[in-house]
């Protein structure tokens, strides 16, 4: 049997999530996720400590996205790109978007994709904080106002 490069795990009970490199035995990376009131999966942290660049914050994501259905939400995957004391001078919205995430910050968005056409980084003294979020696999259905009737009267 082959041990996975990297295993998530979880202590029972909490919302935080650690990455374990199983070559190194070393902690590489933490979230900390949690459904919303409003159904969505809000990641408030997501750090890779060590390592950075090899596809481990993708792999976390990756996995929020799977927690998102294990853990009823109907809503998005939300977080708040801004930039970290792990990596203060790269800010992590161009990952985010490459990752399928968007914001309602139009403005931001068309200056992420505009950098990223560019291969450029963003600088990160004028990169706010930035609302993020990933699109549910299927948007929600509009009710059918049929159906609704049928329901209403039944």
């Amino acid at each position: 049997m082959k041990i996975p490069d990297v295993l998530i795990y979880n202590p029972r009970g909490t919302n935080l999530y650690s990455m374990v490199n199983t070559k190194e035995n070393k902690v590489i990376g933490r979230m900390i996720a949690y459904p919303t009131i409003n159904h969505d999966l809000y990641i408030s942290e997501l750090t890779i400590l060590r390592n950075q660049r090899e596809g481990f914050g993708t792999k976390f994501l990756d996995f929020a996205k799977s927690l998102y259905g294990e853990l009823g939400c109907e809503g998005k995957v939300v977080l708040d790109a801004s930039t970290t004391p792990y990596d203060p001078h790269n800010p992590p919205h161009i990952f985010y978007r490459k990752n399928g995430f968007t914001s309602d910050d139009k403005k931001m968005l068309k200056k992420i994709d505009k950098y990223i056409k560019k291969g450029k980084q963003l600088d990160y003294q004028s990169t706010p904080v930035t609302r993020m979020y990933y699109p549910p696999d299927t948007p929600p259905t509009k009710p059918n106002f049929l159906q609704l009737l049928k329901d209403l009267f039944q």
